[in-house]
């Protein structure tokens, strides 16, 4: 948080210096010291996801199973035989449009197969199979949506069609056919198979393109609820976002933030399209590269930058930020964190990134030397309502 506002939005206490709450009374360590030690202080934001399963948006120890020991452990090893199959049949529950029609209750079999033009007894088949993975409730012919299954309508904010949509790329599909090479190699696996960068090749392919940069708006959303809800930027005047696209976060920053004065920093061809809506008197366009020079403000967000690439050309990025930071600014770091018990989901981001990018999701003490090698100090980790955490920053 900026200098003058230590404010708290919501309850938070100050963490013995290393150790982090891991709710359940007990602590682990936070930060690794690397030269210098900090005493960490974790805030607990206010809920923006309250509607929503904790296990999807919580970054607590407690909401996470990584194995169910009531499944037998045949059963266990078959769901990697068997999980191509999960994901096909959610894209196929998803484009037949079935979480939308069952949003407002019970729908028997044949009104889904006719609905949705399906063959009457083989779409009975495939809703006892999708019972079976936890996304619909099956009584009789009557037909319900789960609470998992709900998070594949197209109507509510935090939703994963999109996602999904992505994950059954063939491009993506090919990718990880390929994780062999990225587990020889070290290296991404995108450039051996399809001989071209990602955002090369998203650009040159826009039936993969369009979807993608949809999906980037989506998490910009989300994100954008997150990092408001738990962070306080009254104390800033100037807000740089860092390869913040179209400039949803940054809008959503300075409406909540009227004293605040924006910069969205973004490729040129990026911010040509930019969208700050009310607050665009308030905001500068600039564009350029972040690899080269970022502009300077009292603080610099990177929301979802750091885990698209390699250590080395992470450290390149920071240097940026800290050539560019104003004297007593901050810069914040949004990106999962990986922790011993903590969301599995940053352990899939991990791999995935890589194989993809190049990329890497980053434990709190490999976040803590990359920054302390680009001249940084890791002041403290904030949870947030999803599932990145916040790294804040100072010069040292």
């Amino acid at each position: 948080m900026p200098s003058c506002g230590r404010q708290m939005v919501g309850g938070c206490h100050e963490l013995d210096a290393g150790k982090a709450d891991t709710g359940d009374g007990s602590a682990r360590p936070l930060i690794n010291r690397v030269g210098w030690q900090v005493k960490s202080i974790i805030c607990q934001p206010p809920s923006c996801f309250d509607q929503y399963p904790v296990s999807f948006v919580s970054n607590s120890k407690k909401a996470f199973t990584m194995q169910n020991s009531s499944i037998p452990p045949i059963t266990q090893a078959f769901q990697f035989v068997g999980g191509f199959a999960l994901t096909q049949a959610a894209k196929a529950f998803v484009e037949l449009g079935i979480p939308d029609f069952l949003k407002d209750g019970v729908q028997t079999a044949d009104e889904i197969a006719t609905h949705c033009g399906t063959h009457p007894e083989t779409t009975f088949r495939f809703l006892r199979f999708l019972s079976k993975q936890g996304l619909v409730e099956i009584d009789g012919k009557d037909c319900r949506l789960t609470p998992v299954g709900n998070f594949f309508r197209t109507d509510v904010p935090v939703n994963l069609t999109k996602a999904l949509q992505i994950a059954t790329f063939e491009p993506w599909q090919q990718v990880w056919a390929n994780l062999g090479y990225t587990l020889r190699t070290g290296e991404k696996a995108f450039t051996y198979v399809h001989k071209q960068e990602p955002w090369e090749y998203l650009s040159e392919h826009p039936e993969y393109g369009k979807p993608f940069n949809e999906y980037q708006t989506h998490l910009s959303k989300m994100g954008a609820a997150a990092l408001v809800g738990a962070y306080d930027f009254s104390g800033f005047k100037t807000i740089c976002d860092v390869g913040g696209g179209h400039g949803y976060l940054l809008k959503t920053i300075l409406e909540k933030y009227p004293q605040a004065r924006g910069i969205l920093f973004d490729l040129p061809p990026v911010v040509a399209s930019a969208d700050l809506g009310a607050a665009a008197g308030r905001c500068e366009v600039v564009g350029g590269s972040f690899f080269e020079k970022i502009p300077a403000a009292d603080c610099l967000i990177l929301k979802s930058i750091l885990h698209d690439w390699s250590n080395e050309k992470a450290l390149d990025i920071l240097k940026s930020c800290t050539a560019s930071l104003n004297p007593g600014g901050k810069i914040l770091v949004m990106d999962m964190v990986i922790m011993e018990g903590g969301n599995p989901m940053s352990y899939f981001y991990d791999m995935h990134m890589l194989v993809l990018f190049g990329g890497r999701e980053r434990t709190q003490e490999e976040m803590t030397e990359l920054f302390g090698k680009a001249g940084l100090k890791i002041t403290r980790f904030i949870p947030t309502q999803g599932p990145q955490f916040i790294a804040e920053a100072v010069l040292k």
